[in-house]
């Protein structure tokens, strides 16, 4: 029985999170039901986190334990092979039994996209906010700084469990723009339910100019900045997931 590692890319428009649901479509019911084709009985894939309803992944992180007798690049074309069309396994690899992909990891990426348009673009749309105008990418950068370091990110998503801690800590976060888009890098140690997007929707309204750009370290010495809301799931895609050189 081998231990694997793999690489799963997929659009989550059609799907309600990664995580199994009893009556909604989940991408961890379609990747396991893929699985079981070839002979898989385990209980359940273990992946790097859970992505919400509509979040899309290039480098969502999954292992599992499997007898497999053939090389590794045949059991991601046999995967592929069962897989719908808005699921890929992009890489599929033996380790070492120990191997866990959220308490290995080092760090999560993760990238939202923007885009202005009076009206909305079809082939733009599904993976990207549409705003009518730009907002002011200097003012959203200066806030965005505020966010490295490590904090409390209660005012900014809820932790996974109840007794969970709401302490992250965040290495990158930066705006770029062209072609009348602007993409948000956000790197971290690991996140909080909805703190993506929680961030971002504050960070969108200050280039707006709705909310200063000290809310933001107002959210983080005080718990709270009273704003709850969250930008579209469909602009946030899970980019990689890294972890120690001897297990990448």
């Amino acid at each position: 029985m081998a231990h694997y590692k793999l690489i799963l890319a997929y659009e989550g428009t059609q799907y309600s999170g990664f995580q199994r649901q009893a009556e909604k479509p989940s991408v961890q019911a379609s990747f396991e039901a893929a699985l079981r084709q070839l002979g898989w009985q385990g209980r359940a894939v273990i992946p790097a986190g859970r992505t919400d309803s509509g979040v899309h992944a290039l480098g969502q992180v999954l292992s599992f334990d499997f007898e497999w007798k053939h090389p590794d690049w045949q059991l991601r074309a046999a995967l592929n092979a069962n897989l719908p069309a808005d699921i890929a396994v992009q890489q599929v690899e033996a380790v070492q039994p120990g191997f866990h992909p959220r308490y290995d990891a080092l760090a999560r990426n993760y990238a939202y996209r923007l885009y202005f348009s009076p009206v909305r673009n079809p082939l733009v749309d599904r993976f990207a906010w549409r705003l009518d105008d730009q907002p002011d990418q200097e003012a959203m950068n200066t806030a965005a700084a505020q966010l490295l370091g490590e904090h409390d990110f209660a005012a900014f998503g809820k932790a996974l469990k109840e007794d969970g801690t709401t302490i992250r800590r965040i290495t990158e976060a930066e705006w770029t723009a062209s072609d009348g888009e602007m993409l948000f890098s956000i790197r971290g140690n690991a996140f909080l339910y909805h703190m993506v997007r929680r961030i971002v929707w504050v960070l969108v309204q200050i280039g707006l100019g709705k909310f200063p750009v000290e809310i933001v370290r107002q959210g983080l010495e005080t718990g709270s900045t009273g704003i709850v809301a969250l930008a579209p799931a469909r602009g946030l895609t899970l980019m990689h997931v890294e972890y120690p050189a001897r297990m990448d």
